[in-house]
């Protein structure tokens, strides 16, 4: 049994997001092709693309979150010093190579 039969992870997902991928690549090119057109044409006038106002919005929003969850770790330590966390090998290692193969791909 291959690895990637095993995590659900075929040719078509690999060009599903390949593809998507390229949709996206296209749709910003368009997007500041016509920004940079609108701004030739008015001289001082810019527009940004609903795409460019959601990423400033995500932005933002990863700017003022916390860079770690204090609830989640605390509950963790916990869980350590009282002797009950459990290692779920399968899944971390399912992750590692999902993750290795991502990177690879």
């Amino acid at each position: 049994m291959l690895i990637k039969d095993a995590l659900g992870i075929g040719n078509k997902t690999v060009e599903g997001r390949d593809r998507a991928q390229e949709t996206a690549r296209s749709r910003d090119k368009a997007a500041s092709r016509s920004g940079s057109a609108a701004q030739s044409v008015s001289g001082d006038r810019v527009e940004l693309s609903g795409r460019s106002k959601e990423m400033a919005k995500a932005h933002e929003a990863v700017a003022t979150a916390p860079d770690v969850r204090q609830q989640k770790v605390q509950e963790i330590k916990e869980s350590i010093a009282s002797g009950q966390y459990e290692v779920n090998a399968d899944k971390v290692a399912q992750k590692m190579i999902v993750n290795f193969l991502e990177e690879i791909i």
